[in-house]
């Protein structure tokens, strides 16, 4: 005879607001890691896939969240994606504009230049889904649900899931200082992202609905992607989070105050539950766990096999293997025994360039130099290889330390060393 079902880690508040969405952010690094490892082998690090990579891993994370728990707890697990009050949610996180509209000012603000290219446009774009998404199903459609059901017998259950969860939303963004290596602009956003959270939960425990705060944080993330920022806080940036901070903290305060109590109990009254845990065994638990194991598998096969294919030379559909074109702003001249190469780029003042090769023996850099509008890059093929080599120019502005633009060029060879043919 099985024992009755015991919920011990989400019936845990800790577990719920804190460990999970971590351990979200760890499954997201495992799955990003074989995915990038398909996509860099198939596309190469130019592709959009290589370069939304983190972003499709974590909207498959969030994915399987939502999936696992209704199935495995067999109980209502309403993430918000239907049901509540689409047009309050909308409607009350409108406030959130403030951030996006902050980043385009700043854009302006230290022209700072926009990212170029279809590809990495694109790329901006997934950047606020990927997050927008995922944070808030598990900061939000998880971490709230799961405290509102958790504190169902508080009074002060609603400020407590919004606070509790606001606050571990803001310390799980201190994990930047380990890549950044900036502590004091980590700590500034751990209170920023705190305050955003709680503003966020106070909307999703007002509507229920989770599209608004998802759109607000897609905005927000796709408007710090669309431009190349040096990354250094300033006392402007500092002053605008600590004022932030308290316009979000007391919005959130006023949209769950006491006199909107009973209506947010009444449309919470059906919220999350997983039966009666004393009761029934959910006979479903194990099978949804084989079934959840089994997805990770086959996703994990699935890129090994695409993986293999692409090393073979097979043409995967998704990812066709034909020559890329080269950039338009790039042109080039062969010279007339065709082993050496000129390669110009456009140059304005200010400008600079760094060179990354593939082969830095087999294809020379002879020479480089600024001349008028146009960048300069002489090469001459030393020997006979006929390993095609892969040219990177990054373009940077002044001192900022990431490159406004990349170009790339892969050179290939006949068998007697001359220059076939060139490609991006």
């Amino acid at each position: 005879m099985e024992k009755p079902a015991k919920h011990r880690f989400l019936n845990n508040a800790l577990f719920t607001a804190l460990f999970v969405p971590l351990a979200f952010f760890v499954l997201r690094d495992t799955i990003s890691i074989l995915t990038e490892l398909m996509f860099r082998s198939i596309g190469g690090e130019d592709s959009l896939l290589y370069q939304i990579n983190d972003d499709i891993a974590r909207l498959i994370i969030a994915g399987l969240l939502m999936l696992i728990m209704p199935i495995f707890f067999r109980g209502r697990c309403n993430f918000g994606f239907k049901g509540g009050f689409l047009k309050l949610g909308i409607l009350l996180s409108l406030p959130a504009l403030i951030v996006p509209v902050w980043n385009l000012l700043q854009i302006k603000l230290y022209d700072a230049p926009l990212v170029a290219g279809t590809t990495a446009v694109i790329a901006a774009i997934f950047h606020g889904i990927g997050p927008g998404v995922s944070e808030e199903v598990f900061c939000r459609g998880f971490t709230v649900s799961n405290l509102m059901r958790i504190w169902k017998d508080k009074p002060n259950r609603i400020f407590l899931s919004v606070l509790v969860s606001g606050a571990a939303f803001g310390l799980l963004h201190a994990v930047n200082v380990i890549v950044t290596g900036d502590a004091f602009a980590a700590i500034i956003q751990v209170i920023y992202t705190a305050a955003i959270g709680i503003f966020y939960g106070a909307v999703f425990v007002r509507s229920r609905n989770i599209w608004g705060v998802i759109i607000m944080h897609t905005l927000t993330d796709v408007s710090a992607f669309i431009a190349v920022f040096d990354g250094n806080v300033t006392g402007m940036d500092i002053a605008f989070c600590a004022v932030g901070s308290l316009i979000f903290i007391a919005i959130a305060l006023y949209l769950i105050r006491p006199a909107k109590r009973s209506e947010i109990d009444a449309l919470w009254e059906d919220g999350w539950s997983f039966g009666d845990e004393n009761g029934k065994t959910h006979a479903g638990a194990k099978a949804a766990a084989v079934v959840s194991a089994v997805v990770v598998i086959a996703f994990a096969a699935s890129i090994g096999v695409m993986l293999y294919q692409s090393r073979r030379g097979y043409d995967i559909p998704m990812f066709p293997t034909e020559e890329k074109t080269l950039d338009k702003d790039v042109q080039y001249k062969l010279s007339d025994d065709k082993k050496e190469i000129t390669i110009l780029l456009p140059y304005a003042v200010g400008e600079k360039y760094e060179l990354e090769s593939s082969d830095a023996e087999s294809l020379a850099l002879d020479d480089c130099r600024e001349n008028g509008d146009t960048y300069i890059f002489e090469f001459s093929h030393k020997g006979t290889g006929t390993e095609n080599v892969k040219l990177t120019f990054s373009k940077t502005l002044g001192d900022m330390p990431v490159a406004i633009e990349d170009y790339t060029v892969t050179v290939s060879f006949n068998a007697d060393g001359t220059i076939s043919s060139v490609g991006g």
